[in-house]
This record gives C-alpha cells, sequence and structure tokens, in this order.
C-alpha cells in the first residue's frame, strides 16, 4: 500500500482492501502504531493472540482483536463490507445512505443503520474543525413546512445554526469557501445562538450576521458584521451551503428525526469539509474509528 495513496476509485480500493485479510492487516497496523498496552491491567507486553489479527497480553493473557474497543467492535457482516461501504460514503458524492448500503450489500437495513452510526460518531468525535478566520452565520430550520409556524418561530422543526467560512479577497476576486459547521439548537435566543458559536468559531474571527437582534450579544467581543439577508447580493454562499445541506437530507436519507439530527450534519460537514481529498478521508474516518472506543446499538439509538 503507498503510504500517501487516495483511493478516489474503486479499482485502487480494490486493490488494497479488497479482502477482509487486507482490512485486518489495517486495522492492526494502526490500532498498535504507537505501541501496545493491555486494556484489562496495562501491561506493555504481548504475544500472539489466537488468530495473526490478534495481540494477547504475556501477562493476564487478555486476547484482544484488532476490530475490539474501536468503532469496528462487534459488526455483523465481512470487514472487507464494511470498507467498501466507508469509501462509498466519502467519496461518493452524495454519500450513502444505510437503506442503500442495506440494498448494495445485502446487510440487514437494522444492521447498516447501526454501523452508519458508528461512522458518523468517528465523524463527530475526531473530524470537526474550527472556522478560523471570515465567518459567515444563519439559522435555519430543518423539516417539513408547519401551519402557522413561519420563520423564526417555534415548531416541531429542528433548529440549527450554520456557520459557513469564506476567505474574501482583496481586489473584487470571488470569494474562496473553505470550511463549514453545523449545531443543532433549542430556540433561537441569545444564549443558544453563543453557545452555538462558541463551539463552532475560533474567538478571533470576523463573523458577518444577518440583523437579528439576538445576535448582537450571541457574537459579544468578537468583530462582529450586521448586513440584510434580504439584499440578494449577501449570503449567497451560506444559502447555497444550506440549500445544499437540506436537499442531501431530503434526497439521500429521506428526512431525519430530530433525535439524529447531530450526527447527519456532522456527517454533511465532514464530507463538505473534504471535499477536495475525499480519498484521503477514507483514510481518516478508518484511522478516526479506530481511536474512538465502541458504540454498542443502545449507544446509537440513545435508549
Amino acid at each position: 500500500m503507498k503510504k500517501n495513496e487516495e483511493y478516489n476509485d474503486i479499482h485502487s480500493f480494490l486493490r488494497d482492501f479488497g479482502t477482509n485479510e487486507q482490512c485486518y492487516e489495517h486495522l492492526y497496523s494502526l490500532k498498535w502504531s504507537a505501541g501496545y498496552a493491555c486494556k484489562k491491567c496495562g501491561h506493555d507486553v504481548s504475544v500472539k493472540g489466537r488468530k495473526w489479527h490478534y495481540r494477547k497480553c504475556q501477562k493476564c493473557k487478555y486476547d484482544e482483536s484488532s476490530t475490539a474497543h474501536t468503532l469496528f467492535h462487534e459488526i455483523k457482516f465481512p470487514l472487507h463490507k464494511a470498507f467498501l461501504m466507508l469509501h462509498q460514503i466519502t467519496t461518493l458524492k452524495k454519500g450513502l445512505s444505510a437503506l442503500d448500503m442495506s440494498r448494495q450489500h445485502a446487510v440487514h437495513q437494522n444492521t447498516t443503520w447501526h454501523f452508519k452510526r458508528k461512522v458518523q460518531e468517528a465523524m463527530t468525535t475526531k473530524g470537526r474543525v474550527e472556522l478560523l478566520t471570515s465567518v459567515e452565520v444563519d439559522e435555519t430550520a430543518i423539516g417539513g413546512a408547519e401551519k402557522g409556524k413561519p420563520g423564526r418561530s417555534h415548531g416541531k422543526k429542528g433548529k440549527v445554526v450554520v456557520a459557513l467560512e469564506v476567505d474574501y479577497p482583496e481586489h473584487g476576486d470571488k470569494p474562496t469557501i473553505k470550511n463549514a459547521s453545523a449545531e443543532v439548537i433549542d430556540d433561537y435566543s441569545s444564549e443558544e445562538l453563543s453557545d452555538a458559536i462558541d463551539e463552532m468559531v475560533d474567538s478571533e474571527a470576523v463573523i458577518t450576521t444577518d440583523g437579528w437582534g439576538a445576535y448582537k450579544k450571541a457574537v459579544g467581543e468578537r468583530i462582529h458584521i450586521r448586513l440584510l439577508s434580504s439584499n440578494l447580493s449577501n449570503f449567497v454562499d451560506l444559502h447555497w451551503y444550506i440549500f445544499n445541506l437540506k436537499n442531501w437530507l431530503r434526497t439521500i436519507h429521506l428526512g431525519v428525526s430530530i433525535k439524529h439530527l447531530t450526527r447527519y450534519l456532522n456527517e454533511f460537514n465532514f464530507r463538505f469539509n473534504n471535499r477536495n481529498y475525499s480519498g484521503d478521508g477514507f483514510l481518516r474516518v478508518i484511522k478516526y474509528m479506530v481511536k474512538s472506543p465502541k458504540l454498542t446499538r443502545q449507544m446509537a439509538t440513545g435508549e
């Protein structure tokens, strides 16, 4: 395997990850790249386990596989299928829903749903980026139209703050869109907006918003530019981003529950922020899944 390979095409992927053995070998090298430490007793010397991709503690004899205590823990289908699903999620233009994963790979939908949550968990805990320079911020509602609930009114729709990092050139050239982030909020109060902005945006960034009064307090001591969102020349890139987010949720996933909305926002933004090097994104997601703790079905459902 090439050290800096990017797997944008299916042929290079299948060459290096087409079998279970190749996939286990990759996980084995990632999991113990910094050395061995027993999960049970902490001892740092191991011997060969019952299978070639296991390591057994020399002291307490705990035998551990390369998937144990990771987000690959106890997957219910062959590992090479899991890697192929990951490749599709990260390299296909619009990703892959749990339903499509089930259909294409002959795996039960409940099983692919759980695996999709594991992938999203890796994207959430390891893949988020902080927005650093010039950041446009707005809020939106996710969900269908509700009678009598226009604009920023309360309803059953998911309330989301979105932020887009945009570099503005000095001489009138087209702005460069960099990274994006989004946070689910309970309401549109200045407190909720402030918490979301603090989570997504660097304290030194310049923030641009519309004229909604709550933003003045929410932005705090940061440099704050307020523009009219009704002006069609303002927030073009941000509105384009929001349109694509909603379209992705509606067409690929046929809508999502508010309960799990944060996971889908983080998946969308991981894909958005890695849009120029999706093949590298595939390898990074695998690395994040190895470095993250296991996610049981109960944890994934929140029940």
